[in-house]
């Protein structure tokens, strides 16, 4: 298991990339933050011996946005991504290629005003239409994981070993 943090920093809290104002993400440093993370997973993979290894990124909230923004920047090197609260993580940009090889597991609140269900319908569709397999399961609530997520992200990763 693999467990990086971001090296943002807003308050107290550690972030993986800057924000312009709740739910108004930086897209430039989006940008560079992903290719920093997959820099960082290409290094771990050879440092601790983890190639051909399957990896399965999963993040909650601005760990979502980023794993997301990695999967879909560099699907090379994270193709899956359990996503609890995240978005679509460019704005009104669409830097996105290919992503075939890209599965992603979208668990939203129906009531997230950190996630709002029309950016997360951009998402999907984003991802869809460049060839991403996605699944979206949405649970009544807010910002935030409940039991139904859990599972079914286990079930998704047991269905993908």
């Amino acid at each position: 298991m693999l467990s990086p943090r971001g090296r943002v920093r807003e308050g107290l809290a550690n972030r993986w990339f800057r924000r312009l104002g709740e739910g108004v993400f930086d897209v430039d440093d989006v940008i560079v933050r992903a290719a920093e993370l997959a820099a960082f997973v290409v290094a771990a993979r050879s440092r601790y011996a983890l190639e051909g290894r399957e990896l399965i990124a999963a993040g909650f909230s601005n760990g979502a946005n980023i794993a997301l923004a990695t999967a879909l920047l560099h699907p090379d090197v994270v193709s899956r991504v359990v996503a609890f609260s995240g978005m679509y993580p460019f704005g009104d940009r669409e830097p996105i290629g290919d992503v075939s090889a890209v599965e992603l597991l979208l668990l939203n609140g129906s009531a997230d005003p950190m996630a709002p269900a029309a950016s997360v319908d951009v998402l999907e569709r984003a991802a869809s239409s460049r060839g991403a397999s996605v699944t979206r399961t949405t649970r009544p609530g807010g910002h935030g994981i409940d039991r139904s997520e859990v599972d079914a992200a286990r079930d998704w990763i047991a269905a993908r070993r």
